[in-house]
């Protein structure tokens, strides 16, 4: 992988990964828990979301060769997903296909709701799992997957911290900030899917090269 390489794909992570968005929604569903219980949620979140993360970017690629999905129809399929995503960001709302209402009334049903529905699917959803996968599948290369899973890894530790702290950082950045930014991610989550979208049509309908 290049540098601009490298920073495309954590780019692209930060984004699916919606650090502000995620942040809001777990600050709902843990507005009723002390700060040692939210803290300790936070701390099961995190990892969670190193646990996925990692055996997505290690094996995504073999589950789908298993189930018979080629790589240029998951990255359309998921493609498709970016634009729903980027489209429900666009207008401030939390995407249907990371995060619903059911998702809220089944939390409240657990005690325990770092893993499902925080980490999964909430932050670690379908587009960073695409993400994941896509990456994995241009670049095989071990050295290239090593690169993947160290910023997989930091990333996961920045947005632990981030859970570990949601009541203090949402104090400081507001819910205002937190729409803007949330807007200004949903446009480059439409661009990356209409990119998404054309390779992965291009990969179906080779005549179209």
């Amino acid at each position: 992988m290049t540098n601009p390489e490298i920073i495309q794909f954590i780019v692209a992570m930060i984004i699916m990964m919606n650090p502000l968005g995620s942040l809001s929604i777990f600050l709902e569903l843990t507005r009723r828990s002390s700060v040692i219980e939210q803290r300790k949620t936070a701390l099961e979140a995190t990892m969670a979301m190193f646990v996925i993360m990692l055996i997505t970017l290690w094996s995504g690629r073999e589950v789908l060769s298993l189930f018979g999905i080629t790589i240029p129809a998951f990255r359309f399929a998921g493609g498709i997903i970016l634009l729903i995503m980027g489209f429900s960001m666009l207008q401030s709302k939390e995407s249907p296909v990371s995060h619903t209402s059911a998702d809220d009334e089944a939390a409240k049903q657990r005690q325990s709701i770092g893993i499902v529905p925080i980490a999964l699917p909430l932050i670690v959803g379908p587009g960073a799992m695409s993400t994941l996968i896509i990456g994995a599948s241009d670049f095989p290369q071990l050295l290239n997957k090593v690169w993947m899973s160290i910023i997989c890894v930091l990333l996961t530790l920045i947005m632990g911290l981030m859970l570990y702290y949601a009541a203090a950082i949402a104090k400081t950045v507001g819910a205002s900030v937190i729409k803007v930014v949330t807007r200004i991610m949903g446009m480059i989550i439409m661009a990356i899917a209409v990119g998404m979208l054309a390779d992965g049509l291009r990969g179906l309908l080779p005549i179209l090269h």
